[in-house]
């Protein structure tokens, strides 16, 4: 009888979880606003953000993704591919300007994720830039340097306002 209440339950959480990822789906179906290199997307289940994703272009394999969520406390997210190497954590440069060394948050089964604070120098440094170049390195030590365009990206944080 116990066997029997776990695989009910069990079903009807796959099932919750099944309906909760259809109804996000749905709920994300806004037509995005595009900004130069930015593309601005709002729907009900969280609040309006920017984003601009880097894909390997021969295997569309995710090399970076940044989102900037604003608010009262506004965040950058970003999110990099699995088989990574963590020790050495990742790195932003705006500009040339100084490199700033930061760690990774953790990683899921959609790749490793790094958020920080959106502070109000840093907000400046993006707004008056023109790219930002991010660093991190493969599991085999190869540095990898995705560079996140800036064009748009005063425009696209002025939507999410």
């Amino acid at each position: 009888m116990k066997l029997q209440a776990l695989k009910i339950w069990v079903a009807t959480v796959t099932l919750a979880a099944s309906a909760a990822i259809v109804v996000a789906q749905e709920a994300d179906t806004t037509e995005p606003q595009i900004f130069s290199d930015w593309r601005v997307a709002c729907d009900e289940a969280q609040t309006c953000r920017m984003a601009q994703t880097i894909v390997q272009p021969s295997t569309r394999r995710l090399i970076l993704q940044m989102k900037v969520f604003g608010g009262e406390e506004p965040t950058l997210l970003l999110s990099f591919p699995l088989g990574i190497l963590l020790s050495t954590g990742w790195q932003y440069q705006i500009d040339g300007n100084r490199k700033t060394v930061l760690p990774f948050e953790i990683c899921n089964s959609q790749g490793c994720h790094a958020g920080i604070k959106l502070t109000p120098q840093l907000l400046k440094a993006m707004q008056r830039g023109s790219e930002m170049k991010v660093t991190f390195f493969d599991a085999g030590q190869d540095e990898v340097e995705p560079v996140i365009s800036l064009i748009g990206f005063t425009k696209a944080w002025e939507a999410i306002q």
